[in-house]
């Protein structure tokens, strides 16, 4: 694996169907067609897939988890206790994931902003999409787990105001940034 993907809380459909971005108002699967993301280290011939969707992915060396395991779907009921908990937790699950997969994660994408600033003893007060300064992580991060690429993509849900060509725009660089460091090796 060489990328994860970060939500938020898993949503009731992701939940019950165990798929992630499940709920028919994401638009996470439109925006990685729409930036070829999926097609991003493969090379043309390999490229022939149906449907996208998390099984696809997986199998191209991508992963799925969120911040916090309860599932809801509003991301705000979730109460500050919960936060504190799981940002300790979070990147020791992290580290153990991907040590127990014999890993090599590269890069850390959080879908939404609001998992990247709860990551921070005191909440980032803000930040901007894309890759994120490498100088700018958790204290509380073990080492293996602060020199990850991180890179904060705009929420695919339905409910986050932002412009479909603005939505996009991280998604496209990341597909680019994976098919560059994938042509490098």
């Amino acid at each position: 694996m060489h990328t994860l993907f970060v939500g938020h809380n898993p949503s009731i459909s992701t939940w019950e169907t165990g798929n992630y971005f499940a709920s028919p108002t994401n638009q996470f699967w439109k925006l990685i067609e729409k930036s070829a993301m999926d097609n991003s280290i493969h090379h043309v011939k390999d490229r022939k897939i149906g449907q996208i969707n998390d099984d696809i992915m997986v199998k191209r060396g991508f992963g799925f988890t969120d911040f916090i395991e309860t599932p809801g779907n509003n991301a705000n009921a979730i109460n500050k206790a919960a936060i504190n908990a799981n940002r300790d937790d979070f990147p020791k699950r992290i580290e153990k994931y991907a040590g127990r997969i014999n890993s090599e994660l590269k890069r850390l994408c959080f879908v939404g902003k609001k998992q990247w600033k709860q990551q921070f003893n005191q909440n980032l007060s803000k930040c901007d999409h894309g890759l994120q300064d490498e100088k700018l992580r958790p204290k509380h991060w073990p080492i293996n787990v602060q020199k990850l690429e991180i890179w904060v993509l705009p929420s695919p849900s339905g409910r986050a105001v932002i412009s479909p060509a603005e939505r996009l725009e991280s998604y496209v660089l990341l597909a680019n940034s994976l098919k560059n460091s994938y042509f490098e090796e």
